[in-house]
């Protein structure tokens, strides 16, 4: 035990830090942001290592629109006050599905011509489809907890291959696990905290 703690010791802080910080997401708790940046730092390290390139950038990216969304949960809502839960407007699904779909189709070519990513197609589109989520979570959208059931769906496979080539990613997998739980329940919070506004 104290063998297997000590090689998986920084994928198992950062599971852990994952879970809590989504789970804070569900409550509409502030803190899902500092726990949540800390946590992408964290997966950008190991998912670089792992050779999941795309993966790796999405972090990075993901760290910019973390600190977007904390500005907009506090000052987002009307009169620079706390942005509340909305339902995703008809723009917001017409760009977000675009950029979803040229996002996964411009990251496969660069993936295809430039690394050596044993799956670029599947990890790809989790990257594109994973920025659209968390813009959507940014700005309080209750079907981004849907998105991010499907991307969740997607990605336990992706890290139970990478963990069997030795990328030794099987905790991310069971993350994945609970993070499509999380995802339900917040889609459920939410959508109570939207009929309650």
């Amino acid at each position: 035990m104290s063998h297997w703690l000590a090689e998986n010791w920084f994928e198992l802080l950062a599971v852990v830090l994952t879970i809590y910080s989504i789970w804070l997401a569900t409550k509409e708790d502030i803190w899902y942001y500092p726990t949540g940046l800390v946590a992408l730092a964290m997966y950008t390290w190991l998912y670089f290592h792992a050779k999941l390139y795309a993966e790796s950038l999405l972090q990075i990216i993901c760290f910019a629109l973390m600190v977007y969304g904390w500005y907009e949960w506090l000052y987002g809502g009307a009169r620079h006050t706390q942005l509340p839960v909305t339902r995703t407007p008809r723009w917001g699904w017409m760009w977000g599905t675009a950029a979803g779909v040229l996002g996964s189709a411009l990251t496969i070519l660069v993936q295809l011509k430039f690394t050596d990513n044993p799956n670029p197609w599947v990890d790809s589109s989790l990257f594109a489809w994973s920025l659209v989520a968390q813009w959507m979570t940014a700005r309080k959208w209750l079907e981004n907890w849907l998105l991010w059931v499907v991307i969740n769906t997607v990605s336990v496979p992706l890290y139970i291959v990478r963990w069997q080539h030795g990328a030794h990613l099987g905790l991310t997998a069971g993350l994945y696990v609970g993070l499509w739980l999380l995802a339900i329940k917040g889609y459920r919070d939410w959508r109570r905290s939207l009929a309650s506004a």
